[in-house]
């Protein structure tokens, strides 16, 4: 069985890199006739209009590899009962890569967007995906609402995580292989294995793409639905468990864009300039430039060492998560630790570039006072030099 898994995982990943890194020049095209198109702005940091349904290459990926090969495997999606996880994964996950898509294309309003999100969250708690306990407490009613939270908090992390060329798919690529370790060494974890080895199969033949200067951004239809399925799998990993570790793995894996949303999020609505407090808390889902992306950028580092940075980050605190899995006590100091680093980071990039933006406005005025210093000095000579003609 174990052999037989192995070869389930290898399989699902390599379908899944196949069939992004051949889609991709389809989606590009369909982007094109619809006006799916990113053009320069002031929040968008491409240089090039770029078209954005990389997404539809994405999902197809995971729907050919991982539906296919779990099929295969043996998951029967309608045996036993209609909310079998695996139909409820298939459905949920179209929902968000459907909503995606009309916002690629059409636009859709926050509102919109948290509906869908929470309908589809709602269908996988419906079919037992849940956080049932957390360290041997059992959450009971909690539980459900906290998944719910889970999943909505998960799936827009990742979401606005994809600001930079290349950014999003390298991330949910090292996040989907430290939980396709670790679900390798639980029992009964079969799905996560196939679906998150189709995950990094995806977004590995995506970045082929998507590199920089990526020739296709993903799109809402992409990072919605890696989102998604991250945090769904995350959840599916750690249920029905009585311990924190296999809790705390997903949470130190997905700790950077986790961590750095909550933030831009309290940042949003605590800002009393941008109105009443409902529409703050409206305007804590609208993407603007502060995240820790942006925040580099403006301090003047490339967007390559940028987007390398930010891998070896999330690469470190994934192997704080394989390595929590020794000890419990462990496994909560690495949190804690996590916690510090992305928020002393974060700090001090912030107030660098706080700095740096003070320097810059100073010159302004620095040159605006030496000229009007210098005119000052020569306005007196006009009326000797018009005495002096006359």
């Amino acid at each position: 069985m174990a052999l037989s898994l192995a070869l389930a995982s290898v399989t699902s990943a390599i379908i899944a890199a196949v069939v992004a890194s051949l889609l991709v020049p389809l989606a590009i095209r369909l982007a094109e006739v619809l006006d799916a198109i990113d053009h320069p702005n002031e929040r968008k940091m491409q240089a090039q209009s770029t078209p954005r349904l990389g997404g539809i290459a994405i999902f197809m990926a995971l729907s050919i590899s991982g539906v296919g090969v779990s099929l295969a495997y043996g998951y029967n999606p309608v045996a036993g009962s209609p909310n079998d996880e695996l139909l409820s994964i298939m459905l949920a996950t179209g929902m968000i890569f459907l909503l995606g898509v009309v916002d690629d294309i059409v636009g859709a309003s926050v509102v919109q967007k948290l509906a869908v999100q929470v309908a589809a969250a709602v269908l996988l708690v419906r079919a037992g995906v849940v956080i049932e306990n957390v360290g041997g407490v059992e959450l009971g009613i909690w539980g459900p609402l906290l998944s719910i939270l889970w999943v909505v908090g998960v799936t827009n992390a990742i979401n606005l995580l994809d600001g930079l060329d290349g950014l999003a798919s390298g991330v949910v690529a090292i996040i989907a292989s430290s939980f396709l370790v670790v679900a390798v060494l639980q029992p009964n974890r079969e799905l996560t294995v196939i679906f998150s080895a189709a995950i990094v199969g995806a977004c590995l033949g995506f970045l082929r793409h998507n590199w920089a200067p990526a020739r296709v951004f993903m799109g809402d239809s992409g990072s919605l639905t890696l989102g998604f399925l991250m945090a769904a799998l995350s959840i599916q990993s750690a249920s029905k468990t009585i311990t924190t570790i296999t809790v705390l793995v997903p949470i130190l894996a997905l700790g950077l864009p986790v961590v750095d949303t909550l933030v831009v999020m309290l940042v949003r609505l605590t800002r009393r300039n941008r109105g009443h407090l409902g529409r703050r808390v409206v305007g804590m889902f609208r993407p603007d430039r502060e995240h820790f992306h942006h925040i580099l950028e403006r301090v003047g580092v490339s967007r390559k060492r940028i987007v390398l940075g930010i891998y070896s980050l999330v690469f470190a605190f994934c192997v704080f998560g394989l390595v929590a899995v020794s000890t419990k006590q462990l496994g909560l100091w690495l949190l804690v630790l996590e916690l510090l680093v992305v928020l002393g980071v974060r700090s001090v990039v912030a107030l660098h570039s706080r700095s740096k933006r003070l320097r810059e406005a100073q010159v302004p005025s620095n040159v605006q006072e030496f000229t009007g210093s210098s005119q000052s000095r020569t306005e007196p000579e006009t009326p000797h030099q018009a005495s002096t003609s006359a």
